[in-house]
């Protein structure tokens, strides 16, 4: 497991870094408006995209036990299974695509429509649909724990063109080639899985029959893909529609950076993650939901220490990255800061509950999506931008951190109303006390400038130190967190000793 974080973070740093960079030569040789347009198409490909959403969870969840019991019949019933519905969901795609190109400037509050844009949506939909070839293998890899293989093709790939498409846009200033690139990107990655499902599975075999068992886990994480789509992707629709084009290509500057940091998150998550399921398929409810509590509370910790540095240092790095110019006000980054904890600190309930098969209760991602879309319209109408923000708080609030762990605790760990009151209650009694200690003495180190990329590191590196201190002493107030650092303690000398 360590050897594969460690490989796991240096694919995401690797291809991060290229990212922003990709990101800054994106705005400086072709602007901030057209990077607003790429970010919006991103956007409306995600709903288009709906008619996906729950097959490659339920897909992998199906998988986990015939692998495990080496069930090579029923994995390949499953693996033709997912083959056929992608190859409908490729076709209907394409067309919702085409169905929707007439209708792209009702999306854009822009001054004139260049008809060139037509000719960019296709071929982001073709770059979508093209992802449909290879998605059935890494759905089986990951599910096979080849977690890591994944990563590195997928890395090594993007690393190539992400290179190319920084060197093509400095020299032809072309969204065209870049969109191009992205769609043999995703060609190359096929190429590439293809090859080794060729060479090591070769027990899976082709047939017509079909798994139904996916049918309803399928119907039920529709649902659930449902909300998290409303939630996170829908805030640069509505910017574009109600504030401007402009102001979703800053916007999208931030939501890279959260995308780097919940990425970094996710080195740790989808190592995991298969692991959890594994454990789940095999212990009882009490021990998966002792195991809940110390992989939670451990998240928690690391969603403040993210958060808050964030909240410090972003607009540094947004100033030093692509200009003062592009730097939202301070009130807006607190707002955003608020939901990079959620996105950090939900993960782990989301793979808990995934893993115990817990996927209907559809009503809370309709509930999330509602209270999103509703108070993000309201709010984004009258105070633009901060509304926006505010309305996909009050959705993550009021779902993600109350409704869904109270029906989670019930269904996957047979734990009652009285028992999520009070784990969440220590959340938050610890979230808060770690806030006041943060501001009353980090105040102490905030500096008013940076003005090198040196000086950021430093600063950063003394923040994140100061911070995780600070938090670790707040920590120490809980008597699980005790529990996990003393179990951390024997499990490293235990290492130790034994190397």
């Amino acid at each position: 497991m360590k050897k594969d974080f460690i490989l796991n973070f240096i694919f995401t740093i690797f291809t991060g870094v290229i990212m922003f960079l990709q990101n800054k030569y994106f705005i400086e040789y072709m602007g901030i408006e057209t990077l607003g347009i790429m970010k919006l198409f991103t956007q409306l490909l995600q709903y288009l995209n709906i008619v996906e959403m729950g097959l490659e969870n339920a897909s992998a969840f199906a998988l986990y036990k015939p692998l495990a019991e080496k069930n090579y019949k029923q994995v390949s019933i499953i693996l033709s299974t997912i083959k056929s519905i992608y190859n409908k969901i490729a076709l209907l795609l394409f067309g919702l695509g085409i169905l929707l190109t007439p209708i792209l400037p009702f999306f854009m509050k822009v001054k004139s429509f260049d008809k060139i844009m037509y000719v960019y949506w296709i071929l982001y939909v073709l770059n979508t649909v093209s992802t449909y070839l290879f998605i059935k293998y890494v759905i089986l890899f990951i599910a096979n724990q080849e977690f890591i293989y994944v990563r590195f093709i997928q890395s090594l790939s993007k690393f190539i063109y992400q290179t190319l498409q920084i060197w093509l846009i400095i020299k032809y200033h072309s969204f065209l080639i870049f969109i191009i690139l992205l769609i043999l990107d995703n060609l190359t990655q096929y190429i590439l899985l293809k090859r080794h499902f060729d060479k090591s599975y070769s027990f899976v075999f082709s047939t017509k029959e079909r798994y139904i068992g996916l049918n309803k886990d399928i119907k039920n994480l529709f649902w659930h893909k449902i909300g998290t789509l409303v939630v996170f992707n829908t805030d640069l629709i509505l910017i574009s529609k109600l504030v401007s084009i402009k102001v979703v290509g800053i916007y999208a500057n931030y939501q890279l950076v959260i995308q780097m940091i919940t990425t970094i998150i996710n080195i740790g998550v989808n190592v995991i993650r298969p692991k959890i399921g594994k454990y789940i398929a095999i212990n009882s409810k009490e021990k998966t939901y002792r195991l809940f509590k110390k992989i939670n509370m451990i998240f928690l910790l690391i969603g403040i220490v993210f958060s808050y540095c964030s909240y410090i240092l972003i607009n540094y790095f947004i100033s030093l990255w692509i200009g003062k110019e592009y730097i939202l006000s301070n009130f807006i980054v607190q707002l955003i800061c608020i939901n990079i904890f959620v996105a950090c600190f939900r993960v782990i309930l989301d793979i808990f509950k995934d893993g115990s098969g817990f996927f209907d209760d559809i009503q809370s991602p309709i509930l999330e999506s509602v209270i999103n879309l509703v108070f993000s319209i309201i709010l984004g109408i009258k105070y633009g931008l901060n509304g926006i923000i505010i309305g996909t708080i009050i959705s993550n609030i009021s779902i993600t951190l109350i409704y869904k762990p109270i029906l989670t605790f019930k269904r996957c760990f047979n734990k009652d109303l009285k028992e999520y009151i009070k784990v969440y209650g220590n959340y938050l009694i610890l979230t808060v006390i770690s806030l006041l200690s943060l501001n009353k003495i980090i105040k102490i180190f905030i500096v008013n400038e940076i003005n090198s990329w040196l000086n950021w590191i430093l600063y950063s590196i003394k923040i994140s130190i100061i911070t995780s201190i600070i938090l670790i002493i707040v920590f120490l107030l809980n008597k699980d967190f005790r529990s996990i650092l003393k179990e951390i303690y024997h499990n490293f000398f235990k290492g130790v000793k034994n190397d």
